[in-house]
């Protein structure tokens, strides 16, 4: 080993060893890129070893296969995250919010105006009203109404369903 590789073969091989496990466990786990920074510096740190007491040659040739190794990790990272475990990791997120699932101007509650309701919860300026048997968060446009009080529902802007 050291005649390829130098006197320093065994700093470098722990380091090497180390940058490869770093940068794997950067891909598996979800991080702020700690790992993955780290074991590039120990890739780095084998290349400048190499250089300085070794030969140019022998930096190029470590640093020709930590490129191809770095690359083979990102292949299977990124076939991992289409078809393999990470795709089926609960860390992923597979759900999509289409335009029309929520629309704020969807005008399901214009039915409510001017029906009256009674307040179950006392409104300071938002709570809870309860109009034809069914309960609905409302804001009063007063900036406090008591509980019990019979409310009028004047305007539904939005989502919100303001009260007077």
């Amino acid at each position: 080993m050291e005649a390829i590789f130098g006197s320093l073969w065994l700093p470098c091989l722990i380091c090497f060893v180390a940058g490869i496990v770093l940068l794997v466990t950067e891909l598996c786990l979800p991080g702020f890129g700690l790992a993955g920074c780290t074991g590039i510096v120990c890739f780095l740190a084998v290349i400048v070893m190499q250089y300085l007491t070794n030969s140019p040659t022998a930096a190029t040739l470590v640093s020709a296969v930590m490129a191809a190794i770095i690359v083979l990790l990102v292949v299977v990272f990124v076939r991992s995250i289409n078809h393999g475990a990470l795709f089926r990791s609960p860390i992923v997120l597979k759900d999509r919010i289409d335009g029309e699932a929520t629309s704020v101007s969807d005008g399901k509650n214009t039915e409510l105006i001017g029906k009256t309701g009674i307040v179950e919860t006392t409104l300071r300026p938002s709570g809870t009203v309860l109009i034809d048997g069914k309960r609905y968060t409302v804001k009063a446009q007063a900036s406090f109404v008591e509980k019990g009080s019979t409310v009028t529902v004047a305007a539904v802007e939005g989502l919100d369903i303001l009260v007077e």
